[in-house]
Formats: C-alpha cells, sequence, structure tokens
C-alpha cells in the first residue's frame, strides 16, 4: 500500500507536466496538396455543400475532428485539385461529407486511426455516394505523447481520406 500511495501522485504529476490536454485536429495538416490526378472535364464544377459528424475535442479527453476543420480541409482540398466553382451558383454539382467514424485506438506506441467517410455527389441528374475508409498512422517517432500522437494519427487519416476522395471523384464518370 505504501508504494501505491507514492506512485500515485507521482504519475499525476508526470501527467501533468507532459501536456495531457487533448488538441483538436487541425486543418492544415489534413488538406491533400494538388493531384494531378483530376480529370479536366471535373474542373470547377464542385461545390461543399454540408458536411456532418464531426465532434468537437473535449480538453480533458481524446482528441477529435470537428466539422469545420473537417469542412475547411475538405475544400481547400477541393480547392488546390482545382474541383470547386467559383461560387454555389456556378457549380454543376454539390458535396455534402457525413464523418460516419473516427476508429481511435486506446492505448499503444502506434496509432492507427481509421474514418469512414460517406461522401454524396448530387445535382444535375447526379446522386451518388462514395464511401471512402482510411486508416492513419502515427507512432512514437511522429509524437513521444499519445495524446499528441493520436492527434497526428486522426490528421493523416482524414488527410488520406480527402485524397482517396479526390482520387475516386477523377476517375468516376461524374462530368
Amino acid at each position: 500500500m505504501y508504494k501505491t500511495t507514492k506512485l500515485v501522485p507521482a504519475l499525476l504529476v508526470l501527467a501533468l507536466l507532459s501536456g495531457c490536454a487533448a488538441a483538436p485536429a487541425n486543418k492544415q495538416a489534413m488538406i491533400v496538396s494538388q493531384s494531378s490526378a483530376v480529370n479536366v472535364e471535373q474542373k470547377g464544377k464542385f461545390v461543399v455543400n454540408a458536411v456532418s459528424g464531426g465532434k468537437a475535442t473535449n480538453p480533458f479527453w481524446t482528441s477529435q475532428v470537428s466539422n469545420e476543420s473537417f469542412e475547411a480541409a475538405l475544400k481547400e482540398s477541393l480547392a488546390l485539385s482545382e474541383f470547386t466553382a467559383a461560387d454555389s451558383v456556378a457549380s454543376k454539382y454539390k458535396i455534402d461529407a457525413d464523418l460516419v467514424s473516427l476508429k481511435q485506438p486506446v492505448f499503444g506506441l502506434t496509432f492507427d486511426v481509421i474514418s469512414t467517410v460517406n461522401y454524396k455527389v448530387y445535382g444535375d441528374g447526379v446522386d451518388r455516394v462514395f464511401p471512402i475508409v482510411a486508416t492513419g498512422t502515427a507512432t512514437t517517432s511522429d509524437a513521444f505523447v499519445a495524446i499528441t500522437r493520436l492527434k497526428i494519427a486522426n490528421e493523416k487519416s482524414i488527410q488520406e481520406n480527402i485524397k482517396e476522395f479526390i482520387k475516386q471523384l477523377s476517375s468516376s464518370d461524374i462530368k
């Protein structure tokens, strides 16, 4: 009992000093740079209409991906790939993205986060869903502190998810 009573306060102090507060996923880290696979016939025809399913991060719990960060990363990624229309009136198609799940590990040295997003593309006679599942991995070489490692794995997972959506959208028959 004596060892346990000294160990618990020491672990609490260590946890506080290591920065336990969870940080939300960063939009900049989720952006996909310009894709070379963009179908020329699809340039400037899309606009992001709605993003749902994200969660705000509670600083005393685990890192999450908010709707706002996900939407901003999706919009900027599509813009860099030249998919985005000048404005919603000029768009031919709308995109809704629903973050269905973000499966996060509880502990470990390597964190694999699996994101599942349903992207719905609709308008001008098109109504199609692109279900995308992607994994983002962060190891201790990315960040020693587990909370930071989870945040990085979240960001990589969403970035890979958006990248796969752009790839599938580019190769689709939507014109």
